[in-house]
């Protein structure tokens, strides 16, 4: 092997290494959901993990999205998270509900009370930068 190749080899590498380190989610700092008395609602974003980016895609420089559903409880935490839709499909899967159950949320409230808040969608996007 040539020392320009095995140069190249490196650099490409770390190039790759940056991009992922890189690699952020596109998200806002809301997202809407229903409230049990079918009332639109704001549920705040109040924090966020790092998002892991799959090995395998990351190897085969794969981009893609995963929609998250769930419904957050009075008391915060998620219920019946699941995914909606992927692309493509099920190669991010697994990285977006870790990445979704991570977050924590501020619980909308109605009447002074907190309630439970059903039909939240999330989109995580992968992206190799």
């Amino acid at each position: 092997m040539h020392k320009s190749t095995e140069i190249l080899g490196v650099s490409k590498s770390i190039l790759l290494a940056l991009a992922v380190a890189m690699a952020a989610p596109s998200f806002a700092a809301s997202v809407k959901g229903t409230s049990p008395a079918g009332n639109e609602v704001d549920v705040e974003i109040t924090s966020t993990p790092a998002l892991k980016y799959p090995r395998r895609a990351e190897r085969l420089g794969v981009e893609g999205y995963v929609v998250v559903g769930f419904d957050l409880s009075a008391e915060g935490e998620l219920i019946d998270l699941r995914v909606i839709e992927s692309e493509p499909r099920l190669m991010f899967d697994k990285s977006a509900l870790k990445f979704v159950e991570g977050m924590n949320f501020s619980v909308p409230q109605e009447d002074g009370k907190k309630i439970l808040t059903r039909d939240i969608k999330f989109s995580v996007q992968f992206q190799l930068q």
